[in-house]
């Protein structure tokens, strides 16, 4: 597989126009510009994953907002329901996701393009509830899925993280899994990554030799709190957008800031006449003080 990267967002929490969510967020606002920061980026990521809870409360009305705001993306997306959704609304409203199944059925899906590594979306939402669960049934589907997929590298999508996070009150609300969840895991090694949402903060685990990475919200950041008796809080933190990129048959991920319009600065001597030679000097194994000294600097 040629190197691609994949831009993952989580939890917008979207409210019908023009509310704001608890009264404090505008998270339709915030989505956008995320939108816009993905849009912008070079290069450009070949692919968007968004891990649940598209909506704040499931109302046509706020999956109608969500369908406008999601409208200005120009990278193909996918995604699937968390706590907060409707699966069979979502799917309604948003029929360009044909992954999706119709009539409320669990999100189980597989995305095989030839320019990303396999996608295996995998729903353990319980719906109402906030905890995951995973089920005979999700264990069957899943276990038939692994095993019949050709040997690529695999990304799971799922809204819950399957690990505890260090989010103490998120942490208390859900039950152990099955272990044989992070067994069967254990047992496909070609599954590299997977990609969930839920806390609210940026987190990376391991689960079953598979690399855990869960993504913020674009919407507001719960608050870290270890206490699981402390009332949760959240913050109007800036948002930021969680880079995969994969190459060959490993996988890198990065967490990169909404905004780009901050000061920065070359070092003095460093510009696009001078790097290439040191560059090439640094990877034939010369140091950093043999390439840039104070000299070149005041060159």
């Amino acid at each position: 597989m040629a190197s691609k990267l994949i831009a993952h967002i989580s939890d917008p929490h979207i409210v019908e126009h023009p509310k704001l969510c608890y009264d404090k967020v505008d998270t339709r606002a915030n989505l956008a510009c995320v939108l816009a920061r993905i849009n912008s980026m070079q290069p450009k990521p070949d692919l968007v994953v968004l891990t649940g809870d598209l909506v704040d409360e499931p109302t046509a009305a706020a999956y109608e907002t969500l369908r406008e705001t999601l409208a200005c993306l120009s990278v193909p997306l996918i995604l699937l329901p968390g706590n907060h959704d409707d699966r069979e609304l979502l799917a309604e409203s948003l029929p360009d996701q044909v992954h999706l199944p119709r009539g409320g059925e669990k999100a189980h899906f597989i995305i095989d393009r030839p320019d990303t590594p396999l996608i295996v979306g995998f729903d353990i939402v319980v719906p109402g509830s906030e905890h995951a669960h995973v089920g005979e049934e999700d264990l069957a589907w899943l276990a038939r899925a692994l095993r019949r997929l050709p040997p690529r590298p695999t990304m799971l999508m799922i809204h819950h993280p399957p690990v505890h996070t260090g989010l103490a009150f998120m942490d208390a609300m859900q039950p152990a899994l099955d272990p044989r969840f992070e067994s069967l895991i254990a047992r496909h090694r070609e599954v590299k990554l997977i990609v969930c949402g839920h806390v609210h903060r940026a987190v990376d685990a391991m689960f079953g030799g598979a690399r855990v990475a869960v993504a913020g919200s674009t919407g507001f950041q719960f608050e870290f709190a270890l206490d699981p008796d402390k009332p949760p809080r959240f913050s109007l933190e800036t948002p930021s957008i969680r880079l995969h990129h994969w190459s060959g048959d490993g996988v890198t991920s990065l967490v990169a800031p909404l905004a780009d319009n901050w000061p920065s600065f070359g070092f003095p001597g460093v510009d696009e006449a001078t790097w290439p030679e040191m560059m090439r000097r640094m990877r034939g194994g010369a140091s950093r003080g043999e390439v840039y000294t104070p000299e070149v600097a005041a060159d």
